[in-house]
């Protein structure tokens, strides 16, 4: 049964200038997934630069977007807003939340609004419905990579800000020991949603790895990600030699995947067209990198701006299985020089997401906040 009651939280505690607020809708909290972490991010950033955020969710566990969840959503945020009105930023977290935004930023007098681009609603929102959200909320938007930037031109000039990683995640990554290693068979790595396996290419990825198979020898899939897990995918996997499917891991357990593989794969297909599918950034890519584990990445979308090309990681020539397996047999083929690469990896990354620094960008960014 949905909880209805109110999930707005002050993450810093009392007092303090109301006009130093940041007001936030959210799709979702304890649901999982890329806006999810995204925002979650944000807000811990935001936090670290000393604002108070207020934060109301549509959905949480349990809890169906039915329109009496919505409604109660709508009436959450609109007491909010009058509540802590003025604030300094109102960040909207999805483009599908915007007609509660309107009425509530007109309550809470924002002095910046931004709504928030991350996946396949940079390509999924017509131009027309940009232009009416634009028009409607007065808000720029925010996105995740230089690349979903040029996308959203048509909607304004856009902020980008990457995700960041939550520090005790971050702390996880870094300190699970590496265990892949030339004295046993290459690891290949895929994490996503698992509903959408389709858009992140693993039908290319899987008959990729038997091409490799073909070359090299043996070679283990793994496939990870919050599940439930479609009978579609598990028929597929049932069908690849030596795969293995882990259902909604937990973090310690995602981190150990990591610290196993050899070579961490994001094979997502770019489409502009219904249905849309993309990648925005490609968050676990720097995950996978954190944990010492060379990339390869997506060939199209922005994920560019999650690795250093041809240093900690690699994208194919295309998007066709071929392509994509002649990459992986390349770079299975040198397991010392793939070692070499996850360590500066590991080095690139600890380096991009260092908390501090992503708490500064973020505070200035969003609410002109200048630390000393």
């Amino acid at each position: 049964m949905c909880d209805v009651k109110s999930s707005i939280c002050d993450v810093r505690g009392g007092g303090g200038d109301r006009s130093e607020d940041a007001l936030l809708l959210a799709p979702s909290l304890g649901l999982g997934g890329g806006i999810e972490r995204y925002l979650a991010a944000v807000e811990g950033a935001l936090n670290r630069s000393g604002v108070r955020v207020r934060r109301v969710d549509l959905l949480t566990p349990g809890c169906r977007p039915t329109p009496a969840a919505k409604a109660a959503f709508a009436s959450r945020a609109l007491v909010a807003a009058r509540q802590y009105a003025p604030v300094r930023c109102l960040l909207v977290g999805h483009p599908g939340l915007v007609p509660v935004a309107v009425p509530v930023a007109a309550l809470a007098r924002p002095d910046r609004s931004f709504i928030a681009f991350h996946g396949t609603d940079i390509w999924g929102t017509p131009a027309l419905r940009r232009t009416l959200l634009a028009w409607a909320s007065r808000a720029r938007p925010l996105t995740v990579s230089s690349f979903s930037a040029g996308a959203l031109l048509s909607f304004g000039v856009p902020v980008v800000l990457p995700p960041g990683i939550d520090p005790l995640w971050r702390q996880i990554l870094q300190e699970t020991p590496r265990r892949a290693g030339a004295d046993r068979p290459p690891v290949v790595l895929t994490v996503f949603r698992l509903s959408a396996w389709r858009g992140k290419g693993l039908p290319e990825l899987a008959e990729a790895i038997q091409h490799v198979r073909e070359r090299l020898g043996e070679v283990r899939l793994v496939v990870a990600g919050q599940g439930p897990a479609p009978s579609d995918l598990v028929r597929l996997l049932a069908r690849v030699d030596n795969a293995e499917l882990r259902v909604s891991p937990s973090d310690v357990e995602l981190a150990e995947l990591y610290a196993d593989a050899d070579l961490f794969t994001l094979c997502t297909r770019t489409r502009v067209r219904p249905p849309c599918t993309g990648e925005g950034f490609g968050i676990v890519l720097v995950e996978a990198q954190l944990a010492g584990c060379p990339v390869v990445a997506p060939f199209s979308g922005g994920s560019a701006d999650a690795h250093i090309a041809g240093i900690t990681g690699w994208s194919p020539a295309d998007e066709s299985a071929d392509a994509l397996a002649a990459l992986v047999l390349r770079l299975l083929s040198d397991r010392g020089g793939l070692a070499e690469a996850g360590r500066r990896a590991r080095a690139w990354a600890r380096m991009a997401t260092e908390p501090d620094a992503y708490a500064e960008r973020a505070g200035q960014l969003l609410l002109g906040v200048i630390n000393s």
